[in-house]
């Protein structure tokens, strides 16, 4: 797919061990634990994890100053009685005010509805919609707590601040497509490209080269004899310096669920549309020299002519956007996967005819 279209487009995980102070008995570690960890008459409740995260692919109420956070809680029947569990149990508070939750991609991530016998656990994802780097307090009310609701709650500190660290990771799938830009379209250097795609960098240069060569002279109608590598390797050069130059372009990722992310793309494209009446005003005026040129001749002129044409184009008036998929291999790197109809439609955004 992507060589046919083609022609359209002429953690490090840093642990930290916690030293056990000797203070009333109880170490760092415990001390922590008792922070996310704690008991009712029927369940303990823990939580497990809490992240800041990305919205579902097809939303768009969660705005630019916002996250979803995800906060993974187990919750275990210490009584002898069956113990209702739901993700209702739960609620997220900022600034004293109740945020609104929200459903993920893969709503198999969100806590279920069960009801658990004796000594079972439970555990799931609760999403909500928050603003960046706040404080939260997440609130678990026990089932049939009636009257007595104070005495049957349990509350537990979130801190903002400490989650965005981590959350910097969310758009490691938008920097790994903007270095396939730079090296693939722009023929930047970029030497983060490895490190943030897990590709080899000449193995994606040269097949994204051979394909635009194949697809000009499939577009243009030039012989492959006539269309020399030298003259296409100086039309590539010459596109790749012009879009270099003249498109802006800017990623952000937009979801991620699993291995795989939607990142957006908003670019700047080169306006061709001036080149294809300068390319016939050109041919016009090589046949009126060369009355006895054949075809052949004159697209191996306008061949050598149209690198340098082609700088003369500026780009234009207008944006384009374009979502383009995203895979994480095993060890967090995000590939581009170059046969996806999507990566064929990037390509073809950045040239507008």
């Amino acid at each position: 797919m992507f060589k046919k279209k083609l022609s359209l487009f002429l953690l490090i995980l840093c642990v930290t061990v916690v030293a056990a102070a000797c203070s009333g008995g109880k170490d760092k570690t415990a001390a922590k634990e008792n922070d996310t960890k704690k008991s009712l008459d029927a369940a303990e409740v823990k939580v497990e994890s809490a992240e800041y995260t990305l919205p579902p692919q097809y939303d768009t109420s969660v705005q630019d100053d916002q996250y979803v956070l995800k906060v993974n809680v187990s919750v275990k029947n210490i009584s002898k009685e069956p113990l209702n569990v739901d993700k209702s149990n739960f609620t997220l508070y900022q600034d004293d005010a109740q945020v609104s939750t929200i459903s993920p991609d893969d709503y198999n991530e969100v806590l279920s509805s069960s009801s658990l016998n004796a000594g079972k656990v439970s555990k799931g994802g609760l999403f909500f919609v928050v603003d960046k780097e706040k404080d939260y307090q997440l609130v678990y009310t026990e089932p049939g707590s009636g009257a007595k609701k104070d005495d049957k709650t349990l509350e537990f500190d979130i801190k903002g601040k400490d989650l965005m660290k981590k959350a910097d990771t969310l758009q490691a799938s938008a920097k790994a497509l903007s270095s396939y830009i730079d090296v693939m379209i722009f023929g930047k250097k970029n030497d983060d490209f490895e490190k943030l795609t897990g590709d080899n960098k000449s193995t994606v240069v040269n097949e994204f080269d051979k394909s635009f060569k194949q697809g000009y002279i499939t577009s243009s109608g030039i012989s492959s004899s006539s269309a020399k590598d030298e003259n296409l390797d100086k039309l590539l050069k010459a596109v790749k310096e012009t879009l270099a130059e003249k498109s802006k372009v800017s990623t952000k990722t937009k979801s991620i669920s699993g291995d795989k992310a939607v990142v957006t793309v908003t670019l700047t494209p080169i306006d061709a549309s001036p080149l294809v009446d300068r390319l016939k005003e050109k041919a016009t005026e090589f046949y009126s020299k060369n009355r006895t040129a054949s075809y052949d001749d004159a697209q191996k002129y306008l061949l050598s002519i149209y690198p340098e044409e082609f700088k003369k184009l500026g780009p234009s008036s207008s944006e384009e956007t374009v979502e383009v998929n995203m895979k994480k291999n095993d060890i967090d790197q995000w590939k581009l996967d170059l046969n996806d109809y999507k990566t064929s439609s990037l390509v073809e955004k950045f040239i507008k005819n």
